[in-house]
């Protein structure tokens, strides 16, 4: 059973606010969402869904260094599955490569 998520929470995600923007619509589909400066509004037919996106910083491993972006959720009007069943897509859309 997956911990109960929180209807507010943040995380860093290794991407540019760039490239989050441009792989959102994926993630979110068939949702729309509205931009303002740094603020994603998401319509959602239970409520909706704020995401800030927060100044890139950059993570160092040896001499490789990787964008970091922190990013809030904030639901409202969502229940707990529905939150969920939003993170779950938007998490395997999200998802980069690796092992």
């Amino acid at each position: 059973m997956k911990d109960e998520l929180p209807s507010s929470f943040s995380r860093e995600m290794g991407l540019t606010a760039r490239e989050f923007l441009r792989t959102l619509p994926a993630a979110i589909a068939p949702l729309t969402y509205s931009q303002d400066q740094g603020k994603v509004h998401i319509a959602h037919p239970a409520g909706t869904i704020l995401i800030e996106l927060h100044e890139a910083g950059s993570r160092k491993i040896a001499s490789l260094c990787l964008p970091v972006t922190r990013v809030d959720f904030h639901f409202t009007g969502l229940d707990r599955v529905q939150r969920s069943t939003f993170m779950d897509r938007f998490d395997l859309c999200f998802h980069r490569g690796g092992g």
